[in-house]
């Protein structure tokens, strides 16, 4: 869905492009807001996914406190990116503290 949401948004900034060279400036006038809601859209479906992986991730570091971003990927079926991804979300916004021996600014 969300590759489907950036090929539509690069063809309708394609045709808004293409439309304004030829003098064709209500199609421009309709490619160009196209553009921008399938970009909100594609937006709004990573945000959704991103607010799922931190809730599951979080839930699980609840119940296992120690586990590595690694073995939270796999068991969650997502990348080890998106694991730590999450890890550093959830750590900025202090809804999970940085382990003791780990400073909170995330540098050794």
């Amino acid at each position: 869905m969300l590759v489907a949401c950036g090929c539509i948004a690069a063809l309708s900034v394609t045709v808004a492009i293409v439309a304004a060279i030829f003098d064709s400036y209500t199609v421009c006038a309709i490619g160009l807001p196209a553009m921008g809601g399938a970009a909100l859209f594609a937006y709004r479906i990573a945000h959704t996914a991103d607010a799922r992986t931190d809730q599951l991730v979080l839930l699980r570091l609840r119940d296992e406190p120690g586990l590595g971003s690694d073995a939270l990927a796999a068991e969650l079926a997502v990348s080890p990116a998106a694991v730590r991804l999450s890890i550093h979300r959830l750590s900025r916004s202090v809804i999970l503290l940085p382990a003791p021996d780990e400073p909170a600014d995330g540098k050794p």
